[in-house]
């Protein structure tokens, strides 16, 4: 597992969602906000997502709700980015 398999997962559970869920968008990136102002999910869609990467990850030792994703001060949920990079780290991928 790499990093551009871990955004290409995260990028097509999210466009999956987006399209079963008629959210629109132009376009899904790394700076694609997840959550916040300019969000693409309410807190239902996180919900979602979060129970279907952790399934895609199903092989890999992943959490998306542990203490460390919960209760960190900057959240791993804000962008498409951030949430790849939180994985990464998770798989000893990133520092």
């Amino acid at each position: 597992m790499d990093k551009n398999q871990i955004n290409s997962i995260v990028i097509n559970v999210i466009r999956e969602y987006c399209d079963t869920n008629g959210v629109v968008i132009n376009e899904l990136d790394k700076d694609t906000p997840l959550i916040g102002s300019a969000r693409i999910l309410d807190s239902m869609g996180l919900v979602n997502i979060v129970v279907d990467i952790e399934t895609a990850f199903l092989d890999e030792e992943i959490s998306l709700t542990s203490e460390t994703a919960m209760s960190g001060r900057i959240s791993p949920f804000r962008t498409i980015g951030s949430l790849c990079s939180f994985i990464a780290r998770q798989l000893g991928l990133e520092e």
